[in-house]
């Protein structure tokens, strides 16, 4: 009896757990997120092509694909995150924007990360969670430094964020924005411990 219930709890284990995000997520973010390595790629021959290829090759390897490294749990703190914007042509923009850092802090909240913008005119919160292989999930809203109230996840395209995590070296992340609604084909946000 003992043996067959071990074995029953054993089985119940291995069967895997649907990520919280994917519950979560707009049918679009999904899409967005399943496309996140052509979206970056997309960012990165709109810079090359502009002939800003050297701006890329200097943050390295925040840009590339192939440069996540295993342990995407960010661990709770504050935060400098500097956000890059790629390919923003075919929206009349410019090829290659890179704003200073802000400010943003992530808690841990019940084995899940709740992430905060805190400084800048456009601002993100939501929430951070485990996907498969080296990297995390983050679904968020965006709000704007004037408003008083958050639009929740979901409820405007708009102003839906989602993004690939992924930890690109000892105490370095990036959070990617495929396609999103304003300005650019990518965002790419870059995470160093505040000291």
């Amino acid at each position: 009896m003992i043996a067959g219930l071990f074995l029953l709890v054993a089985a119940a284990a291995e069967v895997p757990v649907a990520p919280l995000w994917r519950e979560r997520a707009t049918t679009a973010d999904v899409e967005r997120l399943e496309n996140w390595k052509e979206a970056l790629e997309i960012g990165r021959s709109g810079v090359t092509g502009a002939g800003q290829g050297a701006l890329l090759a200097a943050r390295s390897p925040l840009f590339k694909t192939d440069a996540a490294l295993a342990g995407s749990d960010i661990p709770q703190g504050l935060y400098n995150c500097s956000i890059t914007k790629l390919d923003g042509d075919a929206d009349g923009g410019l090829p290659y924007i890179a704003y200073p850092a802000f400010k943003c802090r992530i808690v841990d909240q019940n084995g899940r990360k709740h992430f905060t913008k805190l400084t800048g005119s456009q601002r993100t919160i939501g929430w951070i969670d485990k996907a498969a292989g080296n990297q995390s999930i983050y679904l968020g809203s965006l709000i704007y430094h004037y408003e008083n109230a958050l639009v929740p996840y979901g409820q405007t395209a708009k102003r839906d964020q989602a993004a690939v995590v992924q930890r690109i070296g000892p105490k370095r992340w990036r959070m990617i924005f495929p396609f999103p609604a304003y300005e650019s084909k990518v965002d790419v946000m870059e995470l160093t411990p505040a000291e």
